[in-house]
């Protein structure tokens, strides 16, 4: 009975070790499209990942969840690269409202930037 018992919680064990945890944000492709972008730099990769950090913000709202932490910054990042500095701020703001204890973070973005302390 005793070898039976362990056998039982070993089995409970890696079963529960293989399940994906859900960590309540909606990720879609973010890892692929990032990868992709970091391994082919390229307008064209560019726009894909931009597009899916868009995607991502859209399909979180709809699904009543969170945008995943940094989502909002990055597009806003790449946003004042690209010389859109009105959507970059709206973007880096959203950050700062959705995650409060990222606000130092992003007001070194600002600072980085050139667009001032906007908050």
């Amino acid at each position: 009975m005793k070898n039976y018992t362990s056998t039982l919680l070993t089995l409970a064990f890696l079963v529960g070790g293989c399940a994906t945890a859900n960590t309540g944000y909606y990720w879609e492709n973010y890892s692929g499209t990032l990868y992709q972008y970091k391994q082919n730099p390229g307008p064209e990769t560019r726009s894909k990942h931009i597009a899916e950090l868009r995607k991502i913000i859209n399909k979180a709202s709809s699904k009543g969840s969170r945008v995943p932490p940094g989502i909002h910054a990055e597009l806003g990042y790449m946003m004042a690269v690209d010389g859109d500095k009105v959507s970059a701020l709206s973007e880096l703001q959203k950050e700062a409202t959705t995650y409060p204890e990222s606000k130092t973070f992003i007001e070194r973005i600002y600072l980085m930037l050139g667009l001032g302390d906007s908050q």
